[in-house]
């Protein structure tokens, strides 16, 4: 197992309700690997107001064969 920091950004769809935000973050981040921790670090609002961005700060647990295979989007 490795340990591995990487900061990416979400969109946040508009019919994502703030309740529901933390389910719907670990889902996009569960791609990555396993989060070990994890913040918000900015929430941004584009031109489009039916979309946010999110940019998150993550540290994941990652498996030596998981390292090789994942595509992850870095900021």
């Amino acid at each position: 197992m490795n340990i591995k920091f990487i900061e990416i950004e979400i969109d946040w769809p508009s019919e994502i309700k703030l309740v529901s935000l933390k389910t719907y973050i670990l889902s996009k981040l569960s791609k990555y690997g396993e989060p070990l921790r994890w913040a918000i670090s900015s929430v941004s609002n584009p031109s489009e107001k039916c979309m946010q961005k999110i940019s998150i700060e993550a540290v994941f647990l990652i498996s030596k064969e998981d390292e090789n295979d994942n595509n992850t989007d870095l900021l």
